[in-house]
């Protein structure tokens, strides 16, 4: 009953969006059919190729992770299971697609369940770092918040600023998890772990990786906008991307709609192109990236068969990070 509910709230704020999106921008049909007819298909096909490149990449660093547990884990097993996390993601609630991984990689290896969920975690963790970079670069350069200057370098100015945060917040959270009235509370040190994992041996290899996926992802999207006639400066690319999909994080409409097209429209409109260009891009980039992505990992899904209840069970485990321990006798808050 509360998931029948949650989901028929999804629905209505989606619906509710995008109603409220069509009317405020005076959108009109009849140019969204005339620009969706008109595009240049032999580069919109082109795109299609992104997916699957763009997850290879990340599926050889999730490799890695787990290479640096101490387990080995193939390749092409690893890719197998990120595809088909991306079909499982597509059909099921919430984050389940990523949780599925944790049953592949563990019906093949002896990683421990924690040991394994802490691979997503830190996996993810590359990826929000790179969201959170454009992002915020995107943010204070529309926003002009150091001055007249160019997006790269507001990129650089914010990358800065992150290797700053990351040195500053893995010191404190070393002095934290350091105390013994927080050695109850398994959250802090999992946390500690999964971020140590991002900057521990061969990062700079999964790191190089990141930047690599994360090119190949504004590469392929900004194809997608080459095929509607518009042409962007990379950097703008980088900003719009990032932007929107942080902006389909929020758990609040069905598979992001809604909420990435009111990205997109108020993005587009700074470069002056207009909304029925923009929700023609959020349709194509779905396809793309989603859709079509969901049909090659249902592919893999259908010859690597999982148990979505096996899923949904193992899932469960992850609250027991939110357990305090036994209190042990003679413990003492530091």
């Amino acid at each position: 009953m509360k998931k029948s509910f949650s989901l028929l709230v999804k629905i209505l704020v989606t619906v509710a969006i995008l109603v409220f999106l069509f009317f405020k921008v005076n959108f009109n049909t009849t140019g969204f059919w005339d620009t969706l007819m008109g595009i240049d298909l032999p580069i919109y096909l082109l795109s299609l190729f992104g997916v699957v490149f763009v997850l290879g990449i990340k599926s050889y660093r999730w490799k890695i992770l787990i290479s640096n547990e101490g387990y080995n884990y193939k390749a092409y097993r690893a890719f197998g299971a990120y595809m088909s996390s991306d079909a499982i993601g597509i059909v099921t609630p919430g984050r389940i697609g990523e949780i599925s991984r944790l049953y592949y990689v563990r019906q093949e290896t002896d990683i421990p369940f924690f040991q394994a969920f802490k691979t997503i975690v830190s996996d993810r963790i590359f990826d929000f770092t790179m969201l959170g970079w454009f992002g915020v670069s995107g943010v204070t350069y529309y926003l002009k918040t150091f001055g007249d200057l160019p997006g790269t370098l507001y990129v650089l100015i914010v990358l800065g600023c992150i290797v700053v945060g990351y040195i500053v917040g893995m010191k404190l959270l070393g002095f934290f998890v350091r105390k013994k009235w927080l050695a109850r509370w398994q959250i802090p040190l999992f946390i500690y772990d999964c971020f140590r994992a991002v900057v521990s041996k061969r990062f700079v290899a999964m790191w190089l990786i990141t930047i690599v996926a994360y090119i190949a992802y504004f590469f392929f999207s900004w194809l997608i906008m080459l095929s509607l006639r518009v042409k962007p400066e990379m950097t703008d690319v980088a900003f719009i991307m990032s932007l929107m999909s942080l902006s389909t994080i929020l758990p609040i409409s069905i598979a992001g709609f809604g909420t990435r097209e009111a990205t997109l429209v108020f993005l587009f409109a700074r470069y002056g192109f207009s909304s029925e260009i923009a929700v023609s891009f959020s349709l194509l980039h779905f396809t793309a990236f989603f859709l079509w992505g969901g049909l090659i990992g249902l592919f893999y899904w259908l010859t690597m068969p999982i148990s979505l209840q096996q899923v949904k069970d193992d899932s469960l485990l992850i609250f027991k990070l939110f357990k305090l321990q036994p209190k042990e006798s003679g413990d003492k808050a530091s």
